[in-house]
């Protein structure tokens, strides 16, 4: 079995030290074998996902497209 990690609950929610701010739904289930599974929900802001500068631009056509004589419908 990997590293668990390990979720402290005072004064805020901390895993493995580090406080985790902007948390809209906690769930915590608890077992007999001393491990328990948590879920969380939280909003924020995905570095390469959420920040990326448009740098793509469509212009509209000059033209309207008109598909060749053999290419139309019949």
């Amino acid at each position: 079995m990997s590293k668990l990690n390990k979720v402290s609950i005072s004064n805020g929610l901390f895993v493995d030290g580090t406080k985790i701010n902007g948390l809209t739904d906690v769930d915590i289930k608890s077992s007999v074998d001393n491990i328990s599974e948590v879920t969380l929900k939280f909003y924020g802001i995905i570095d390469g996902l959420d920040n990326i500068q448009e740098t793509y631009q469509f212009e509209k056509p000059k033209k309207p497209y008109k598909p060749n004589r053999k290419y139309r419908s019949r």
